[in-house]
């Protein structure tokens, strides 16, 4: 009989957790569901993926049973100064959960910390058994559930990124061919849902090609490649962002005859492409080497004005980022699978230095679980009745360290995805186990629910349903062999579950206020904020020394532009129906292109440094960044765009200044002297000012379609 891969993932799951609650049962351990938690956290689709989160969650376990034992032992009978160096050890927890890549390992560490040191202070068990306890049911869990998935229909990580290597490749073909014939122009919605879909089959690829090397040795044996792969496709998906932002600026001109390569160029990148889905398929396939010979320098410019010329040059600088990107794709790949040697790559793939930039985002949620914590704790020290003593402490952290990476989550969705699940499983608790006498009935009941909670909420839209219903479902039931059944248990923990979110719900409100709106217009702020300070940076780049808290800040707003418009995509959701949600988004849209447009242009402002002919531009072009820095400050006080339309007409009129003004330098210099490189770089760098100057009217426009009143209204 045929079964989905819902039904098999499900089955898996229910099967694991039944014979982790028989094996703690029978060894008679306390609190078996533990063992049940770690089954249900680390299932995901394919044994690698399992793998790599059980290690992750062991790791984390041994690091918290560890920390917990070292606060015990310094505070053992000082309470205050206890909670102090146990809030502040979950802070760095959930800050390091948001800025690592190891997120999980971070976030069971903080919470397990707490669950240890809260439960051996408020019982009489020494805290060395809990620790030991969490630490053996922990393994227990991952152990179980990694051999199911590993004997019961498996799915290997290796098989999964040879799947997605071919799905992200024909994704980059149809998304490369669209955006040369400006298929965002026609098709807006069409076009970005493409785009999102590549984004999602990039991140697919960067988690497999990690975790894969761990299950086949295939891949470990080449694992350097697979991450140059990694790095090469996420800029792939930024340089045709940046060629997209530049299509409108040559649609005007006769592409076919500036650009005589073009259709040669275009069908290579293809084939390039097409061949990496080839090879990742297993399809046979002789290696041939990729065709260069495009002479992408010898453009034709007769006839076009300066500007013209400019963005025609940042337009080819463009494609040629692109082709050598999809070189090194195709050369690597075929290395990977077999068809190339290794020592006839003729490149290297530079990786950046990762230097590490203060996360705004990631120290308010850490704030957030530390506030969240201090709160449970000193109802709990106050309030003695406080149903569920001290789980409601427990809890309390466990769920602000959980969701400090998701801020716009709204209270009243919890609501809706705790209630039910623990009324289920409360239903099960007094309904059905006081009539179970065998473990044989007990197992059923166990995987028929964990069965059913996996199967309903399989979808990745559904994830946090599903770890609630199996949490709720291990926590509520209590399984254990000296079993027993209460009313006032089954209501003490959904009042402890609606206690922590009213917490939850009162720190965001009066101390972070996440309303939504007042987020997007401080993201809003953040971003021109960014980008004001870029542009300050680069005017007073000769003037000024370049201190390494200059560098700091450099990098850190670059960051800020580049990750704050997905960062405002998720606000979207929870803003007031009576704000049209999809006006803002294309203010995000906007956004992501003056980002894009804004990068482009400090790399070419980097690179002409040491350029003779910029020398001879370069006050009339600090004169012009300037404007655009006092534009974008405007922004930030004002980020309406008011103050832009006074920007826009003063554009008009300076565009032709520019043009004359090169004009002017073309005639004094002779062309002799100048080299192309250094002539293409200054049209690039006037072509990167024009494109910003053109997103930030396309902001003034959209702006005047946002209700920024009932934005900023101040309301609960």
């Amino acid at each position: 009989m045929f079964l989905s891969d819902k039904a098999k993932d499900s089955i898996k799951v229910g099967l694991a957790m039944v014979i982790a609650y028989a094996i703690a049962l029978y060894m008679d351990w306390d609190r078996p569901y533990w063992a049940g938690l770690a089954v249900a956290f680390i299932s995901l689709e394919t044994s690698g993926q399992s793998f790599n989160k059980g290690a992750q969650r062991i790791g984390g376990t041994l690091l918290a049973a560890v920390a917990a034992l070292v606060i015990l032992s310094l505070y053992p009978q000082q309470r205050w100064m206890f909670m102090v160096v146990l809030s502040s050890f979950v802070l760095i927890c959930t800050y390091m959960k948001s800025t690592t890549r190891n997120a999980y390992f971070w976030n069971v560490a903080g919470f397990v910390t707490i669950i240890v040191a809260v439960d051996s202070a408020s019982s009489n068990e020494p805290a060395f058994y809990t620790a030991m306890l969490r630490i053996e049911e922990t393994a227990l869990g991952v152990i179980t559930y990694s051999v199911v998935s590993a004997i019961l229909w498996p799915k290997t990580s290796a098989k999964a990124l040879y799947g997605t290597t071919s799905q992200l490749s024909r994704a980059a073909a149809s998304i490369f061919q669209d955006t040369l014939d400006n298929g965002f122009s026609r098709a807006p919605r069409q076009y970005l849902k493409q785009q999102g879909k590549f984004s999602a089959l990039q991140a697919r690829f960067e988690e497999l090609s990690n975790i894969a090397q761990l299950e086949s040795y295939e891949i470990w044996e080449v694992h350097d490649l697979w991450k140059d792969t990694s790095k090469l496709w996420i800029d792939y998906e930024r340089a045709i962002e940046a060629c997209r932002q530049n299509i409108d600026d040559v649609q005007g001109l006769d592409l076919e005859k500036h650009l005589p390569w073009r259709k040669q160029y275009m069908e290579e990148i293809e084939h390039r492409l097409a061949g990496i889905a080839q090879m990742s398929s297993g399809d046979h396939m002789s290696y041939t080497s990729p065709q260069r010979e495009f002479h992408v320098n010898t453009s034709d410019t007769t006839g076009l004005k300066q500007l013209e010329k400019a963005a025609l040059s940042l337009y080819v600088n463009q494609l040629k980022n692109l082709e050598n990107i999809t070189y090194q794709l195709y050369e690597i790949n075929a290395v990977i699978f077999g068809l190339h040697q290794r020592s006839d790559t003729s490149f290297t793939i530079t990786h950046p230095q990762k230097n590490h930039i203060i996360n705004i985002g990631a120290l308010k949620g850490a704030f957030r679980a530390f506030l969240c914590l201090w709160v449970a704790y000193i109802i709990y020290i106050y309030v003695p009745d406080i149903p569920g003593g001290s789980v409601l402490l427990i809890l309390a952290g466990v769920y602000s360290i959980s969701l400090s990476t998701d801020p716009y989550i709204r209270p009243l969705r919890l609501l809706k995805i705790g209630v039910p699940s623990t009324i289920f499983a409360a239903c099960i608790y007094l309904l059905l186990m006081p009539h179970l006498h065998s473990f044989w009935s007990l197992g059923a009941v166990i995987f028929i629910s964990v069965f059913s909670i996996s199967y309903f909420f399989h979808s990745p839209e559904a994830t946090l349903g599903r770890m609630f219903g199996l949490a709720n479902f291990v926590m509520t039931t209590g399984i254990s062999n000296n079993q027993t059944y209460s009313f006032s248990y089954a209501v003490d923990q959904l009042l402890v579950f609606l206690i922590v979110i009213a917490i939850f719900t009162c720190v965001s409100t009066f101390t972070l206020n996440l309303r939504p709106e007042i987020q997007y217009l401080n993201l809003l702020r953040r971003f021109f904020n960014g980008a004001s300070y870029l542009l300050a940076d680069q005017n007073n780049g000769i003037a000024s020394k370049d201190t390494v808290w200059r560098r700091y800040l450099r990098r850190h707003y670059v960051n800020e532009i580049q990750n704050i418009p997905h960062i405002m995509r998720g606000w979207i959701a929870a803003i007031s129906p009576k704000i049209e949600k999809s006006e803002l988004i294309k203010i995000i849209v906007v956004l992501e292109a003056l980002s894009i447009r804004l990068t482009v242009l400090m790399d070419e402002f980097k690179t002409a440094e040491e350029n003779q002919f910029y020398a001879v531009l370069k006050q009339e072009i600090h004169g012009w960044s300037i404007q655009l820095k006092t534009d974008l400050a405007g922004l930030v006080e004002e980020p309406s765009g008011k103050a832009l339309e006074a920007a826009a007409k003063e554009r008009k009129i300076k565009l032709p200044e520019i043009e004359e003004t090169i004009s002017k330098a073309m005639q004094r210099q002779n062309k002799d002297e100048v080299e192309l490189g250094e002539q293409l770089n200054v049209y690039r760098i006037l072509g990167g000012i024009r494109s910003v100057y053109q997103a930030l009217e396309d902001y003034e426009k959209q702006s005047q379609k946002v209700n920024w009143p009932y934005l900023k209204e101040a309301r609960f």
